[in-house]
């Protein structure tokens, strides 16, 4: 696997996944150091986060990944974690795909996080690194009921420009996008099935952040990351 910090098992292994479990809680540490309770984290506002399983001699906490991503978690919630902790587990991570959305988003800020501050973030998961993140099949509906494929269209994109007369807020313009293969094609609030340029916008802005957080975790891999406790 990449590095000592990324561990994968299979689901239909039960020697694989026992290697992987004692894997992880190698790291994790001897159990006498564990809580015995809950360890609770302030946040700010009055808020915290509980940690169910914690090393304090190790400075290791144990996440399931529904433990931090199912949850409405956010930055703050994962850099107080980062802060308190010099490594983080989170086991039993999916492919991450259309089917989790809003958890792969939290899983992303979550390794920013841990970026950086420089907190060693050990997983445990389904796949490979390089399957982690899949393409985001995402879909947006129009007005019309018609619906696109948008990170196709965000793939396929390389360039746009008004064509017509009075300038983007011109009724006489039509915003048009020239795809990779050489073609052009209406893409404007009123025209392609009613995709405006800032969704398409954001949706690049999601497959770039996918790109990076496994770009990260890579790097994030090797013997040599992490800090001290």
């Amino acid at each position: 696997e990449s590095g000592t910090s990324y561990f994968v098992f299979s689901k239909d292994d039960d020697d694989d996944g026992g290697r992987q479990q004692e894997s992880l809680e190698a790291i994790f540490g001897s159990t006498h150091h564990a809580s015995k309770g809950e360890v609770i984290i302030p946040v700010m506002f009055g808020r915290t986060i509980k940690v169910t399983r914690a090393n304090e001699d190790s400075g290791c906490a144990w996440f399931d990944f529904g433990e931090l991503c199912h949850q409405p978690l956010g930055a703050a919630d994962y850099i107080s974690l980062c802060s308190c902790f010099p490594t983080l587990i989170v086991d039993k991570v999916p492919q991450l795909g259309a089917n989790y959305h809003n958890e792969a988003r939290r899983f992303v800020t979550l390794i920013d996080a841990c970026y950086e501050l420089r907190t060693r973030l050990v997983i445990g998961a389904e796949v490979p690194l390089k399957d982690l993140f899949v393409d985001f099949d995402a879909t947006l509906e129009s007005t019309d009921g018609d619906e696109e494929l948008m990170t196709t269209a965000a793939e396929e994109t390389s360039e746009s420009w008004l064509s017509g007369k009075g300038g983007s807020s011109s009724s006489f313009s039509t915003t048009m996008i020239r795809t990779k293969d050489g073609g052009n094609m209406e893409w404007s609030a009123t025209g392609r099935v009613g995709v405006s340029l800032a969704q398409l916008s954001a949706v690049n802005d999601v497959s770039f952040s996918f790109k990076r957080a496994a770009s990260r975790l890579v790097e994030m891999s090797g013997n040599e990351w992490g800090r001290q406790q």
